[in-house]
């Protein structure tokens, strides 16, 4: 899975964003803190949940069960507005 290239992310320094192309089905502004931002950045690249979680696991201090809580989340998130190509 990865991020539907009729999405283009971007970092303000305080909060990420995620913003639909005029060919997005979706229609609106995505956002969120550095965590949403380092997701987001992962599944640029073709990738997995567990890796995703793996990696997040790898760089922040937190337990894998809250990782992993946060990132299906906001998977899931992103996939219901069509951001993620499976």
């Amino acid at each position: 899975m990865k991020i539907n290239s009729q999405f283009i992310s971007y970092d303000t320094g305080t909060e990420s964003m995620l913003v639909p192309t005029g060919a997005a089905k979706f229609s609106g502004l995505v956002k969120g803190n550095s965590t949403f931002g380092a997701i987001v950045a992962l599944l640029e690249n073709e990738t997995t949940e567990d890796e995703v979680i793996a990696k997040m696991c790898a760089e922040y201090d937190a337990p894998k069960e809250k990782i992993a809580e946060d990132v299906h989340t906001a998977i899931e998130k992103l996939r219901n507005i069509g951001a993620i190509d499976d």
